[in-house]
């Protein structure tokens, strides 16, 4: 029976990595944004008699541990806000991301998409997705923003405006196994402090008990964990106004050439974010860098099989705290009507208030947007006590950096050479100085 229950997590895991390739807050909220021109709505257009329809196509409704969570906000907002002010948001499946592009292109009228972000500029460029400041009134947009950080409000901002909002995401967590660290004479309630730190535990863990110490992909799904291990090591990837991309530097290389020799002295796994996975899983490492995303599958796997789960903020190097980026989606929006805006104002505003991130946490694992709900007791204070490892993903907020938005026309085609290049210069005998020239060329070639 435990090992049916191993076999069940490990395939509702397996099918996230495939899908989502991851008291009041004292802070100030600035305003990050430029409005492109002065929104206003007259009158109320919603009519609970005659209800408007909002489609919401979200990849995470094709996901085995999200779609119940998903499937709550929509259905709660139904059952309350849409009822009393004429809304009925119907939730269509977008498992990878094709199905609102078609529909698109066929004509059909797609109003919210559940948007990865690097991907969001060439929803921008391809699907017709708008501003929130050229579709949503801004006093609207201050109001709804109060109480988020601004760190937050900045993740899907592209050219000073906000082409999605973040709805789903995660930092780096650093998740460690503590029955294996004490096999190998660590202890597993002191995080590394640095990752050459964290080699030497790897290596430890390696020669004590045989186990890897790390799990980690090289290309990490998205590159997401990729973007925080560069800029942790003191490197930007983009230039500022995102024409070329600038990682060919000596920070860079410095940093590559560390996370190889993981990989080099055979203390880590490498593979796919699945591969990955599945190690840490069934005990075969000791360590693995994933999002919050996996919080719930991992806490279940350790109490079946009987060991003890820790989790940390990714370490840095050389002495200095660690960048982190994120994971998961933002809320794009395709308004073709005010009325149809102001239903899905509606919506956006339930999903990404206290109700919404409420159940985002408890249902899904992600962030709250909201710090302050981990401090109040209606909403995430008890959860967050019984689960510290959102805590520490919460107080990430504070310097979190936006994860690359590949610029809009041949995002796709960039960001694959991007992560090839981790791969190439991790994980083969290939100079790491070289493949990073190498991919900076290819990628500024195309960027041209």
């Amino acid at each position: 029976m435990k090992n049916n229950k191993l076999i069940l997590t490990f395939m509702v895991i397996f099918t996230l990595l495939l899908l989502a390739a991851c008291g009041q807050d004292d802070s100030t909220t600035e305003k990050t944004t430029t409005p492109s021109e002065e929104v206003v709505w007259e009158e109320n257009l919603l009519n609970p008699n005659e209800p408007t329809k909002v489609t919401f196509y979200s990849y995470s409704l094709g996901n085995a541990s999200m779609k119940d969570g998903v499937e709550k906000l929509i259905n709660n907002f139904n059952e309350t806000i849409g009822a009393e002010k004429g809304i009925v948001v119907e939730g269509v499946v977008d498992a990878d991301y094709t199905k609102s592009r078609t529909d698109i292109q066929s004509g059909l009228q797609v109003d919210i998409i559940q948007q990865t972000f690097p991907g969001l500029d060439g929803a921008r460029n391809d699907l017709g997705v708008v501003a929130f400041e050229d579709a949503f009134p801004q006093e609207e947009l201050d109001a709804h923003f109060e109480g988020i950080p601004d760190t937050a409000l900045q993740l899907g901002v592209i050219q000073d405006k906000m082409y999605g909002m973040a709805f789903t995401f995660s930092t780096p967590i650093l998740y460690v196994n503590g029955d294996i660290f004490e096999q190998a004479g660590l202890d597993p309630t002191v995080a590394p402090k640095s990752w050459e730190e964290m080699f030497k535990m790897a290596k430890q863990i390696k020669e004590k008990t045989g186990i890897y110490g790390l799990a980690l992909s090289p290309s990490n799904s998205t590159g997401w964990v990729s973007d925080s291990i560069l800029y942790s090591g003191g490197s930007e990837i983009l230039n500022e106004d995102k024409t070329a991309v600038v990682f060919d530097n000596k920070n860079a290389i410095s940093t590559l050439e560390t996370w190889k020799q993981f990989y080099a002295e055979n203390v880590a796994i490498g593979g796919t974010d699945t591969d990955a996975v599945q190690a840490f899983l069934s005990g075969n490492a000791a360590m693995h860098l994933q999002s919050t995303s996996l919080y719930s599958g991992f806490k279940s796997t350790a109490a079946s099989a009987g060991w003890d789960l820790y989790g940390y903020a990714m370490p840095g190097f050389k002495g200095e705290e660690s960048i982190p980026t994120n994971s998961g989606s933002a809320i794009a929006v395709r308004p073709d009507s005010e009325q149809k805006a102001q239903a899905i104002w509606e919506f956006v505003k339930y999903i990404t208030g206290n109700e919404g991130y409420t159940t985002i946490t408890k249902d899904i694992g992600y962030l709250p947007l909201r710090p302050y709900l981990a401090e109040d007791e209606n909403y995430l204070k008890s959860f967050v006590d019984e689960n510290p490892i959102i805590k520490l993903n919460i107080e990430r907020l504070s310097n979190i950096k936006p994860a690359t938005i590949w610029p809009g026309e041949t995002a796709n085609e960039v960001q694959q050479l991007y992560l090839d290049m981790f791969d190439k210069a991790l994980t083969t005998d290939r100079d790491v100085a070289e493949v990073v020239k190498e991919t900076q060329e290819e990628i500024n070639l195309l960027l041209e």
